[in-house]
């Protein structure tokens, strides 16, 4: 018995040690987001195509669950950390909202079970799941009608003490039940503030709230109500301004206070948006091009990146005939933007100053915007060329003996006889550079070379003097 208590003793010691993992304790971390679209994303073809009607854009399209879980590779090979899915309660919209009933899945997407083994496809790829909770409205035929904080045309009444009890029941239990890590709040600042403290406080999940318009002050007050991170969604209007073309004023971008805090998040496009690509049919320009362009400056900006599916395509659409919301077509996707994004979040898992490093404007004239992210003794450059033309510009301000390592564009920059560093760049492009100090000649791989082309050398002499005696 004494060994018996021993031994719990030290596995309950064991247990304490052992840290909990949970994603609210993640927030310091940098996250990219891939919102999915649940009934536009994949079609298994294994779950109920009851009210399905592919004819009608807006009725539901088949997208599931398990289509979804078939995909998490796809997703997980851009890097994502965070995927962002669509209400996946019960509705008679295939956007998830309103709601008919919080308490049942979607039957077109699947079970409660599809959801569990989902998620779980998810973390075996350490992706975080986030689910959108639409808080406002139910739909007009809801059991949630009869609730006296429910109104007649279905609003419901965020105030009162019986809503807020009950979403709060709901979201803890879709925690445990499901393990998803967080909730996404769109148009967070149209919600009461009492509501949205309480929710927050009582369900530990990470929580990401969606405000159109925000200023650093309003930021302070949303992060005191419990959200991890903003999207900020006035963020889409300024980068397509400036991405679709060439020649555009970079104070859309470079103006923002908002562009040092690493708890704002932003996309180029979401489900509320006509597609960036969309943009380029009136400048003339090329989406691929563009949308390199754009993702650098998102994914190497203190702000977290927002992708909506389809990014990778790029997929076209307009909120208009409601082409943006069209099914997922894997079979488009550009192995151009596809490498980009990984590249892309390569370097922001390989360098710490990406992630937590300041980020100072070198250069921004001529449409050639240089800017570098800093952190210690890890110094990474990003050039971005918005300009019709080649630019170049000189970099005094680093340490002598070093050279700029191109992570996009295989380039090399080294010290100039003046002491300074030039970094150029053609028309439309970018490029990121990781300052090290100057290698050198790479004297083994010269050698290497040197040897191979040596004995290539005394081969082909040994082969003509033998064709030779034999003739």
């Amino acid at each position: 018995m004494k060994r018996l208590m021993t031994g719990l003793g030290l596995l309950i010691l064991l247990t304490s040690l052992v840290p909990i993992n949970s994603h609210a304790d993640e927030e310091d971390e940098r996250h990219q987001y891939y919102y999915v679209l649940v009934d536009r994303f994949q079609n298994s073809n294994e779950v109920t195509e009851e009210g399905v009607n592919r004819d009608d854009p807006n009725a539901f399209h088949g997208g599931d669950l398990i289509g979804l879980q078939d995909r998490v590779d796809h997703i997980a090979e851009l890097g994502i950390t965070d995927v962002v899915l669509s209400p996946l309660f019960a509705s008679e919209h295939y956007t998830g909202s309103p709601v008919f009933n919080f308490e049942q899945i979607q039957s077109t997407f699947g079970s409660a079970s599809d959801v569990q083994d989902m998620v779980q496809a998810f973390h075996d790829q350490d992706i975080n799941v986030i689910v959108q909770v639409p808080f406002n409205s139910v739909s007009s035929n809801s059991p949630l009608r009869s609730e006296d904080w429910v109104s007649e045309n279905g609003e419901v009444d965020l105030t009162q003490d019986g809503a807020t009890d009950y979403f709060i029941e709901l979201l803890q239990r879709w925690g445990m039940d499901y393990n998803v890590d967080g909730f996404y709040v769109p148009e967070a600042d149209q919600l009461p503030q009492s509501f949205l403290e309480s929710v927050t406080a009582e369900v530990d999940r990470f929580w990401l709230g969606e405000v159109n318009e925000i200023s650093n002050a309003d930021m302070e007050s949303f992060k005191g109500l419990g959200f991890d991170r903003i999207v900020n969604g006035s963020f889409h209007e300024k980068a397509t301004d400036y991405f679709y073309d060439i020649e555009t004023d970079s104070s859309l971008l470079l103006g923002s206070n908002l562009k040092n805090r690493e708890d704002v998040v932003h996309y180029m496009d979401s489900y509320m948006t006509d597609r960036f690509t969309r943009s380029m049919e009136e400048s003339g320009l090329h989406p691929i091009t563009r949308w390199k362009m754009a993702l650098t400056y998102m994914y190497t900006t203190p702000n977290e990146p927002w992708l909506y599916q389809g990014t990778a395509n790029p997929t076209d659409g307009v909120v208009e005939d409601g082409s943006h919301h069209d099914m997922m077509n894997f079979l488009a996707g550009d192995e151009q933007l596809n490498k980009h994004i990984e590249q892309l979040s390569s370097i922001n898992e390989n360098f710490d100053s990406i992630r937590d490093g300041d980020m100072n404007v070198l250069h921004d004239e001529d449409d050639f915007i240089v800017y570098e992210r800093v952190l210690d003794d890890e110094r990474i450059i990003i050039t971005i060329n918005n300009s019709p033309g080649f630019r170049h510009m000189e970099l005094d301000h680093l340490e002598d003996n070093q050279e700029l390592r191109g992570l996009i564009r295989d380039d090399l920059v080294r010290q100039n006889d003046d002491g300074s560093y030039t970094v150029s760049l053609e028309r439309e492009s970018t490029n990121v550079y990781n300052v090290r100090e100057d290698t050198g000649a790479n004297w083994l791989l010269i050698s290497i070379f040197g040897s191979v082309m040596g004995v290539f050398v005394v081969f082909a002499i040994i082969i003509y003097r033998k064709n030779a005696k034999e003739r």
